[in-house]
């Protein structure tokens, strides 16, 4: 039997949450500005794409200044599996399998979300230029519920409402299509719909939930405009049944494989501003600032997001840039 309770929380994380469930909550996986540089977060068909082991660490805090906004982590590595054998005949545009993990945690007042998985993707030679590469996370999600972070005013101590802690087994499915020049996935999370034991739907705080499987689909391309300069359009769709679809809309410049700036557009959301610098062949740092233009806007207080990148390079690789994902 389904149980509801109205909420009145402190008015800082009221608000956190209602806006949450209606940007992050709806899609029931953390959000992202940057996936581009750290595209295995959205699809493990991506993991060991490159010539390289790839280390990743990215941090988000949502609505900067709000108690209980939505704050991210993400720590990820992948590889193609030849580098860590004496395969040395295997190389970049051959078929050949990437295995890595992925560690998130994202906290939202009284709701903290975390999940750990393994990835492997096995990628596939179909042509002289195409591969297609289908990819697993397999792993666990855990959702914590932390009551002395709500405050409930019609019922104060409502018994129904306690700390609470799950563990779920948890697994996506991804398929990424790719070339030098285009590149396209479509991506299935949570595809064992696990139980939840609260969630938050219009306002009220529901006893059950439900984890629903989403999806994602990703397209883009690279231009080159001359010997320096790239342009990289994308376009990220993501859906979930019982919410809006939602969409961002990218441009990306990047200049000698070393610098980049980008503009993106998320409907029902945020403007949102990238730059980016790649150091000495193997470091990479990125920022973006989330401008929000909804409704829902918490005093026009924006949303950063860092990444912290590095590329372990073997063999007679000169340089650790990106030739098929970006």
């Amino acid at each position: 039997m389904l149980s509801t309770i109205k909420m009145n929380i402190k008015p800082g994380i009221l608000l956190m949450i209602l806006l949450s469930s209606f940007c992050v909550w709806s899609q029931q996986n953390p959000q992202f500005s940057q996936y581009l540089q750290n595209p295995v977060v959205i699809n493990p068909g991506m993991t060991g794409v490159e010539s390289y082991l790839e280390l990743t660490a990215a941090y988000r805090n949502q609505w900067t200044g709000f108690e209980g906004a939505p704050r991210t982590t993400t720590f990820s590595f992948h590889t193609p599996t030849y580098l860590l054998s004496s395969r040395s005949s295997v190389r970049e545009g051959d078929t050949h399998q990437g295995i890595g993990a992925l560690v998130y945690t994202d906290d939202t007042g009284p709701i903290k979300r975390g999940g750990f998985y393994g990835s492997y993707a096995y990628h596939l030679k179909v042509s002289n230029k195409w591969l297609v590469s289908v990819g697993t996370f397999l792993g666990a999600t855990q959702f914590k519920y932390d009551a002395s972070q709500a405050i409930l005013v019609e019922n104060p101590f409502d018994l129904l409402v306690q700390d609470t802690s799950s563990l779920n087994l948890d697994a996506s499915l991804g398929i990424y299509l790719y070339s030098d020049n285009f590149f396209g996935g479509i991506t299935g999370n949570h595809l064992f719909e696990n139980d939840i034991p609260y969630a938050v739907e219009d306002g009220v705080l529901n006893t059950s939930g439900t984890f629903r499987r989403n999806y994602n689909l990703l397209l883009g391309g690279r231009i080159p405009l001359n010997d320096l300069w790239e342009a990289v359009p994308s376009v990220l769709i993501k859906s979930v049944s019982g919410a809006p679809v939602q969409w961002d809309l990218s441009t990306k410049m990047t200049y000698d494989n070393k610098y980049w700036g980008a503009l993106s557009y998320r409907n029902r959301d945020a403007m949102v501003f990238m730059a980016g610098v790649q150091l000495a062949e193997r470091f990479l740092v990125s920022y973006s600032y989330d401008w929000t233009i909804s409704d829902f806007n918490p005093g026009r207080s924006g949303t950063h997001e860092i990444i912290l990148g590095y590329r372990f390079a073997f063999g007679n690789q000169k340089c650790a840039c990106p030739q098929y994902s970006m």
